[in-house]
């Protein structure tokens, strides 16, 4: 992949992580909160969200199909190592977000159907190898995606090749098959004994760029999002553990953060829980401009990541920040909800 493409799209090799990545992400979100200028957080209206909140349905969201952009179950495979391949890259190719408007008029879905409706074909020609992901042709990402030759769809396009080549360039240089083996080799490694969902993530994070989410705040503060990454731990435990219990991270998995895209913000606003300043309100609800990735994108998604550890130590830790997120996600699907303005962006490949 060229450096014009690792720029354009954010993935210009970020600083790597140091430490824990879940402790990085609370850290620099809660940093990103003190220092927002666009995006607050409404303390009485998160009170009363989470005073409301049914923890019980939260904690039993991952059992089964989680509704049309995420209907895959583990019924679905064979044997673990077919559940982590189609988990991984399944996380890894959840982007393109901003493309929403341009694939419901030429496709008539959204991306993440899109991206889930790719990935069953590729995972249905029962070949996820490194060597497969590094060769794939444009045309057979367009056949694989059903995406039409349409100019908006272009650069999407892009990304979805760009990313696919540098996982299997990754995967053949660390001298792994696929991402099944990466999983087995991270597990294997000592500090899994005692955190393995964070282990995960921050070996994601470090091998492969488009997994290293991360922002610049207005004061030229780095945040740490990582949503993918994250993600990639509760779908391995969704898809995979029923094979492997390996997969549960039972030791860690109620550290891990919610991840954040753009559909979370939308609905931490459509609640009141968050605010938006005149200036950015515009551009999202009246506008509907696209949001350049940058200071502005970042704070909005840093501010509902903090939102999301309040909301969570507001039910007494009864629920984890990433079921939370779960959560979230899946009632910003809801009717009414998913009318309801969502910020677009385009130059990126984490979300």
């Amino acid at each position: 992949m060229d450096q014009e493409a690792d720029c354009r799209w954010g993935m210009n090799q970020l600083p790597l992580l140091e430490g824990s990545p879940f402790a990085l992400v609370r850290s620099s979100c809660l940093h990103a909160l003190q220092v927002a200028q666009d995006v607050f957080i409404d303390e009485s209206a998160l009170r009363r969200f989470a005073a409301e909140l049914d923890t019980r349905a939260i904690h039993n969201l991952l059992h089964g199909s989680m509704g049309e952009n995420l209907d895959t179950v583990s019924d679905d495979f064979r044997h673990a190592d077919e559940a982590a391949n189609f988990a991984v890259l399944f996380c890894l190719l959840q982007f393109g977000h901003g493309f929403r408007h341009a694939l419901h008029k030429h496709c008539g879905r959204g991306a993440s159907q899109t991206i889930t409706l790719g990935v069953r074909v590729l995972h249905g020609g029962d070949d996820l190898s490194a060597a497969r992901l590094r060769r794939l042709t444009i045309l057979e990402i367009h056949q694989a995606f059903a995406l039409p030759q349409a100019p908006p769809l272009a650069t999407f396009v892009q990304q979805l090749e760009a990313v696919l080549h540098q996982a299997g360039t990754v995967l053949e240089r660390l001298g792994l098959q696929n991402f099944a083996a990466f999983c087995e080799r991270v597990l294997e490694m000592p500090a899994a004994t005692e955190a393995p969902a964070a282990l995960l993530v921050q070996q994601l994070a470090h091998h492969f760029p488009a997994f290293n989410d991360q922002g610049v705040l207005h004061d030229g503060s780095r945040v740490v999002l990582l949503k993918k990454a994250t993600l990639t731990v509760g779908e391995l435990r969704r898809l995979a553990a029923p094979y492997d219990a390996r997969y549960r991270f039972w030791q860690d998995c109620q550290q891990a953060v919610a991840p954040v895209d753009n559909v979370i913000p939308a609905v931490l606003v459509y609640l009141g829980i968050l605010r938006l300043s005149s200036t950015l309100y515009q551009q999202i609800h009246e506008q509907h401009a696209l949001l350049a990735r940058g200071p502005l994108e970042a704070e909005l998604r840093a501010v509902a990541l903090a939102a999301c550890e309040q909301i969570v130590t507001a039910t007494d830790n009864a629920i984890s920040a990433l079921d939370l997120g779960y959560y979230l996600w899946l009632t910003g699907k809801e009717a009414g909800k998913r009318q309801f303005a969502r910020h677009h962006t385009q130059d990126t490949v984490f979300y």
